[in-house]
C-alpha cells in the first residue's frame, strides 16, 4: 500500500518542485523584497511596505513548510499576499492611473494606452487568482477545473507583467521608479510562480497526508 502511494505521489509531482528550485524561488523573493525596502522605501506608502513584508514572511514561511509539508499557515499567508496584491493595484488601477493620472497616460501615446490596459487586465487576473486559491486549498475535494483556471489566469497575468515592464520603460518615469517597478513586479511574478508550485504539488500531498493519517491510526491501535 505504501509503495503504491509512493508512486502516485512521483507521477503527481511536478519537475519543478524541488528543494533547490524552492529554495532559489524564496531568495529571489527575499533578496529583491531586501533591496526594495532598503534602496526605494522612501518611494512606498504604509501599505506598500506592509505587502512587501508579508511576501517576505510568506517566502521564509513556504519554504520551511515545503521541508515539513505543513502548509496550513502556508495557504493562509499566501491568501494573504494575494489579498495584498490585489488591493494594492486596484488603488493603483482605480484610484490613480484610471482618474487623476488617467489624461497622462492618455497623452503619452501608444506605451500610455498599454500600461493603461495591462494593468486592469493584471487586476482582473489577481481577482480571479485570489478567488481560486481560497477553492483550491480550502475545499475538502479535488478542484481541477479551479486548478486550470488559476493557471490560465497566472499565464494571462505574466503577459500583463511582460507588457507593464515593458511600456514602464517607455513612458518617460524617473529611473529610480523604473527599478522600483522592476523589483515589484519580479517579486511578485516569483510569487505567482510559487502558487503554481504548490498547486502542482497538492494532490501529492492529499496522498502523503492520507498515508501518515494511517499509519498514525495504526500506530495508535498497535
Amino acid at each position: 500500500m505504501l509503495e503504491d502511494n509512493n508512486t502516485k505521489i512521483k507521477k503527481l509531482e511536478s519537475i519543478l518542485l524541488n528543494e533547490h528550485f524552492m529554495a532559489a524561488v524564496c531568495a529571489f523573493i527575499a533578496a529583491a523584497g531586501l533591496i526594495s525596502l532598503i534602496f526605494f522605501r522612501a518611494q512606498m506608502d504604509a501599505f506598500e511596505k506592509f505587502g512587501l513584508l508579508v511576501k517576505l514572511a510568506a517566502a521564509a514561511d513556504i519554504y520551511f513548510a515545503f521541508r515539513s509539508y505543513k502548509w496550513d499557515v502556508v495557504k493562509g499567508l499566501l491568501g494573504g499576499v494575494l489579498f495584498c496584491l490585489m488591493y494594492h493595484e486596484a488603488y493603483h488601477v482605480l484610484g490613480q492611473l484610471w482618474s487623476e493620472d488617467f489624461d497622462t497616460y492618455l497623452v503619452a501615446g501608444v506605451h500610455g494606452s498599454l500600461y493603461l490596459a495591462a494593468a486592469g487586465m493584471s487586476l482582473w487576473m489577481t481577482i480571479i487568482i485570489t478567488l481560486n486559491h481560497f477553492i483550491v486549498n480550502y475545499n475538502i475535494k479535488s478542484n481541477p477545473k479551479n486548478v486550470t483556471l488559476n493557471r490560465i489566469a497566472i499565464i494571462f497575468k505574466f503577459a500583463a507583467y511582460i507588457i507593464l515592464l515593458s511600456a514602464n520603460s517607455r513612458l518617460g518615469l524617473s529611473t529610480s521608479l523604473m527599478l522600483k517597478n522592476l523589483l515589484e513586479h519580479l517579486t511578485d511574478i516569483a510569487i505567482l510562480l510559487l502558487v503554481i508550485l504548490i498547486e502542482t504539488q497538492f494532490e501529492s500531498f492529499k496522498i502523503l497526508r492520507q498515508e501518515l493519517l494511517a499509519a498514525k491510526r495504526k500506530g495508535g491501535k498497535g
